[in-house]
């Protein structure tokens, strides 16, 4: 199974350690000491982003492995993959990757494995030999002169705000003879352009052994997701870099059924790169091609389904596939008392909140959605599991969240701590607020949703209200009556093709107007109505 590293962050601490857990579980119950919230604690307690590293194939975390550096070796303090990719060659990538960063700092490598663990024969297989034991752990090294030299290979890091400059200048090195065959020398512009656009919530760098080597920056929306740029400097180019980084977002692309598209200059290499990727024309603007890429299995990713409103009646059927969906997580959070579980489920339904999901007239799950002046509450959302890992629930979630954006409230729910639902609504957007006993609450902010039109001449009574009544407290805040010179002033001014109305579900809400000058952008207007 393909995956690619990245850098962990402070937020994905509640998420490895649910991994560990998870991974650990048959080695703990072997030795009678499985004690899930014990496992979580000490991990997060030792959790340091620097020496963590993900495992991720497409949006799916995969497992994680933590490297300390010691003065005299590399400790290798946890590699775990979680039970469903366990099997699949993942370990044995990794500890290939493991022991190319030993070669490169010239240290062998340690580590520690639970005695009646499945890991012992895991590292022995791969040349670890034994030094110890103590009383639960069997210790291991493996040599420095015992690894056979091999290229060290790149991880992905979240770009800072303070990489901008480094970013902008390996930007330059990447594209400057490329800008120059398409005849923009405009270098310091290019430069503007970029410090304007840099997001760096949505910038990976490529790193090699500290070295920058290139960065990513990718934008998820609703329908699609935007590959914005993908930069390698000169020397890390022709190495496979790129189609690997591509290729895992294909992947991202696969889970969740939305294309990517993306742009490339006319006159470039990427042109060859991305159609050798399976990218698509689609169109060219200027001096920028167009792209996009639909996975081979977005339509087996979403299935067809029906929902059908729950009765009273369901509710003996409903309980029943909750318990088949639900009876390993709760096993794994120690939550065992399932007729408690069924009693308190009864006690809750509500017939009129709830939707059954169907697949071939089959019921395959459910959910409830309540609506509240503030928020909406997914109170359940279960698929029995035949159904799951079939796109159904992102299909249905998205669907949700369309309705959230629509009517401008979050989303909350809980789940617990220890499941695969935390990992799925983390990677949907949802962001963790605070947590009670066994369950983590999540939530989902919309954005609110608007489009850029361009205008025209027929446009311009519009606008002069939105712009009037704007500024109608402001200007006779400050003494500025005469309207209708104001509006003699903005009809001498207004120009359409400089002007972009902003729209709200179709609704014009504003305006505004960027001048292009010579060495800089001036915003000429920027008009809302008011309470938008």
């Amino acid at each position: 199974m393909s995956f690619i590293v990245y850098a962990a962050e402070p937020h994905d601490a509640d998420l490895l350690a649910n991994i560990r857990v998870q991974a650990m579980r048959e080695s703990l119950e072997a030795l009678g000491r499985f004690d899930p919230e014990r496992a979580r604690e000490r991990f997060l307690k030792s959790f340091a982003c620097e020496d963590t590293f993900k495992l991720v194939s497409g949006q799916q975390i995969l497992g994680f492995y933590v490297l300390r550096d010691r003065p005299d070796h590399i400790w290798l303090d946890h590699l775990y993959v979680h039970p469903s990719a366990q099997g699949t060659g993942i370990g044995a990538a990794v500890i290939a990757r493991i022991k190319a960063h030993a070669v490169s700092n010239g240290k062998p490598i340690r580590l520690g494995a639970l005695k009646q663990s499945k890991a012992n024969a895991f590292y022995q297989r791969h040349g670890f030999q034994h030094t110890h034991s103590e009383d639960f752990d069997n210790y291991y090294e493996l040599p420095l002169e015992n690894i056979e030299p091999s290229t060290p290979v790149f991880i992905l890091k979240r770009a800072e705000p303070e990489d901008i400059e480094q970013l902008a200048n390996l930007r330059h090195e990447a594209m400057k003879d490329e800008w120059a065959a398409n005849s923009l020398m405009e270098c310091a512009l290019a430069r503007r352009h970029f410090f304007e656009d840099y997001k760096p919530e949505a910038t990976l760098k490529i790193v090699l052994d500290g070295e920058l080597l290139g960065f990513t920056a990718v934008h998820e929306y609703q329908d699609y997701i935007h590959l914005d740029m993908i930069y390698l400097h000169p020397k890390a180019q022709g190495q496979g870099i790129g189609a690997q980084i591509v290729a895992n977002i294909k992947q991202h692309a696969a889970q969740v059924g939305k294309p990517i598209r993306l742009g490339a200059l006319r006159v470039s290499n990427s042109n060859k790169f991305y159609q050798a990727q399976g990218f698509n024309f689609t169109h060219n603007v200027e001096f920028n091609n167009y792209y996009e890429f639909t996975p081979n299995n977005i339509v087996q990713a979403r299935p067809s389904f029906l929902l059908k409103p729950a009765e009273q009646a369901d509710a003996e059927q409903l309980a029943d596939l909750r318990h088949e969906a639900m009876k390993d997580e709760w096993a794994a959070n120690g939550l065992t008392d399932y007729h408690l579980a069924r009693s308190h489920f009864f006690d809750d339904f509500k017939p009129r909140v709830t939707s059954q999901i169907l697949q071939d007239k089959k019921l395959c799950g459910f959910y409830a959605f309540h609506s509240y002046p503030d928020h909406f509450y997914l109170d359940m959302l279960f698929l029995h599991p035949s159904a799951q890992g079939k796109g159904i629930g992102s299909r249905i979630l998205r669907q949700l969240k369309d309705i959230a954006v629509k009517a401008g409230k979050p989303i909350r729910l809980d789940a617990l701590r220890i499941s695969r639902s935390s990992e799925f609504y983390q990677t949907h957007g949802f962001s963790v607020i605070h947590s009670e006993g066994y369950e983590n609450i999540y939530e989902f902010t919309p954005e609110p949703a608007f489009q850029l039109e361009t205008t025209s001449q027929g446009d311009f009574e519009e606008l002069q209200h939105i712009r009037y009544t704007a500024m109608k407290e402001s200007a006779e805040a400050n003494g500025l009556f005469q309207h209708d010179k104001a509006r003699e002033i903005f009809l001498s001014e207004y120009v359409p093709e400089k002007t972009r109305k902003i729209l709200r579900n179709g609704k014009t809400i504003g305006f505004y107007v960027v001048l292009n000058h010579p060495d800089h952008l001036y915003l000429d207007m920027f008009y809302l109505l008011p309470a938008t």
